[in-house]
């Protein structure tokens, strides 16, 4: 994002944005999506926690077990926040693809 908004900021119209990508706000982004994952994991494990389930229609001289998802709903929540983080660094990567080629972020 802030290699998006360094060159963003450079055109007449973006000279704004770099006030919302300093450190602070980048440390920040980071700690309230983590913060946000940790509280839906911790929502779905603690109201209905996966738990092993034993399956004897398989093979009967076998013990098979499987995981028992628990709450679908806090398992699909948690599938759909990991699905949009994705989204938004594809979107991200997809944006960035027309930064200059002489840039390179690892130089120094």
């Amino acid at each position: 994002m802030v290699v998006i908004a360094v060159f963003k900021s450079s055109r007449p119209e973006g000279k704004g944005t770099m006030k919302w990508f300093g450190a602070a706000q980048q440390r920040c982004t980071v700690l309230v999506l983590t913060v946000l994952q940790v509280v839906i994991c911790a929502v779905w494990i603690s109201t209905a926690s996966p738990t092993p389930h034993k399956n004897n229609q398989y093979i009967r001289s076998k013990i098979v077990f499987e995981c028992a998802i628990g709450s679908v709903a806090g398992f699909s929540l948690l599938l759909a926040y990991i699905g949009l983080l994705a989204a938004v660094s594809f979107l991200l990567a997809f944006l960035a693809r027309n930064l200059p080629d002489n840039f390179n972020e690892a130089k120094f």
